[in-house]
């Protein structure tokens, strides 16, 4: 699992600026195992959220909603997990966060 270590980098970084603008700002790290032995990392943020509209860009390569982002960053999170044999989740709410999981 060496390489899967930039996908907590990259979404943890996420988190930190989705909860910028946030009055009590909330990043939670949760490691665990599922009922069917998945390992699951789960990196949770309090933030604006993902708006519905973009919700099924935000794998793909190159789009970004940052001023100065690359748009690699996720789509490289699903890559190197797929190279694992894993699989990346996303759950998002505007205005009341997101919640990325990686199984595992």
């Amino acid at each position: 699992m060496g390489t899967s270590m930039h996908d907590d980098t990259n979404l943890v970084v996420n988190a930190i600026e989705a909860v910028k603008s946030t009055d009590q700002p909330g990043i939670v790290l949760a490691g665990y195992q599922s009922g069917n032995r998945k390992t699951i990392i789960k990196v949770a943020d309090n933030g604006l959220g993902i708006p519905a509209e973009i919700m099924d860009k935000i794998f793909i390569p190159f789009f970004s909603t940052k001023k100065h982002g690359s748009g690699i960053g996720l789509s490289l999170c699903k890559q190197i997990m797929m190279l694992h044999r894993g699989n990346i989740q996303v759950q998002s709410t505007t205005s009341e966060g997101t919640v990325f999981m990686l199984l595992f």
